[in-house]
């Protein structure tokens, strides 16, 4: 751990600095093995044992912290007495709702360091990065706030900030990979009582030969996968437009990504990308996330084989369980018939707006990542 990050900043000067609300926001200028530090002890500080969080790697957020060209860098931090004590970090995309293409950002990992909160800072925060979303010209801020916790800090709706959306519930599809282990892992006691219950049930995942794991993905691939998202999320209430530059980055751009791919005559078909991350529960163990799942041109048979295919690869990888953000655009008959069972809602996506609020049909399917 980086010597600036070892220590607690519960310090009579932190604390000095707090009361007289000597803060500053500025853009994060350390390297990510600092800011990956910083956000492991903060999650650790406020959920261990208390609820689970993901870990993230310096390898990850190398990843999603890669600069874009014409891009700010929307790592923002606050400082007190020199010190860091807050983040907000955010990673420019290009949405697409009814009225056409939306210029945004995804924002997330807020934290606050435990000897600063009930300071303003999040406000704080908040405000930098509308005013840098506004000058970037984005219209959209993407965000959730997750509530299936009664120890989780995530702020509550207000009347404070009409271009403020919480637009809809969110929840997961969670498929046990590893049930033993998955119920050492669960804080919620019932959740953890109810896997070894339903033990028997769940049926070791087997995969043909239909689909494999690719590495790194050609040109040609990306734009066959292009193509298939761009069919997938016409009709969609609000998705990410992705492009060949912007897909090859959440293809390639890490070895933590990764892609399962059905092909026919050679042409790709449907594919998951996919990336296993650690979380921190009762013990700390390996969650795999599925962040895109394109299957609209697939045979429900192909369908069951790619998901099947891509359970294996996270199962081989140490993944205890595998989740898939429930917002209409996965196939659900064929996630029940490999596994997966649907989750009670315990996230709400927030959409905030920088000049003007535009309305998301609630009844459409959205096509958003979980960050």
């Amino acid at each position: 751990m980086p010597p600036a990050f070892a220590w607690s900043h519960d310090t009579p000067e932190i604390r000095a600095a707090a009361e007289s609300g000597e803060f500053s926001v500025a853009r994060f200028s350390g390297t990510n093995a600092e800011l990956q530090a910083f956000l492991e002890r903060v999650w650790s500080d406020a959920y261990s044992g208390r609820m689970a969080f993901p870990v993230w790697s310096e390898e990850y957020l190398d990843w999603q912290f890669a600069r874009q060209p014409d891009q700010p860098d929307r790592r923002l931090a606050v400082l007190c007495g020199g010190e860091v004590v807050a983040v907000l970090l955010g990673v420019p995309y290009r949405f697409r709702g009814a009225a056409g293409q939306i210029h945004g950002a995804h924002w997330s990992w807020l934290s606050v360091d435990a000897a600063c909160r009930g300071q303003g800072l999040a406000a704080l925060l908040d405000r930098e990065r509308m005013q840098l979303e506004l000058d970037s010209g984005s219209d959209l801020v993407v965000s959730y706030r997750f509530t299936g916790s009664k120890h989780s800090l995530a702020e509550k709706p207000s009347s404070k900030f009409p271009l403020k959306q919480f637009a809809r519930k969110m929840s997961f599809w969670v498929r046990a990979l590893d049930l033993r282990k998955l119920k050492a892992w669960n804080v919620n006691s019932v959740e953890a009582f109810c896997s070894g219950l339903v033990a028997p049930f769940i049926p070791e995942v087997r995969a043909g030969d239909e689909c494999r794991l690719v590495q790194q993905l050609s040109d040609l691939q990306i734009n066959d996968c292009v193509d298939l998202l761009s069919s997938q999320n016409q009709q969609h209430a609000l998705a990410i437009d992705w492009d060949v530059q912007s897909l090859r980055h959440q293809l390639n751009g890490s070895r933590i990504s990764q892609t399962v791919v059905a092909e026919v005559s050679g042409t790709i078909k449907g594919f998951i990308n996919f990336h296993v991350l650690p979380f921190q529960g009762r013990t700390r163990e390996p969650i795999a996330i599925i962040d895109i799942m394109a299957m609209k041109n697939l045979s429900s048979t192909m369908q069951r084989a790619l998901l099947k295919a891509a359970l294996v690869n996270m199962r081989q990888q140490g993944a205890i369980l595998a989740m898939k953000l429930r917002c209409g655009d996965e196939p659900k008959l064929s996630l029940l018939r490999t596994g997966f069972i649907p989750r009670l809602p315990d996230s709400v996506l927030v959409l905030q707006w920088t000049k003007q609020l535009q309305t998301i049909d609630r009844r459409k399917a959205i096509h958003v990542l979980w960050r």
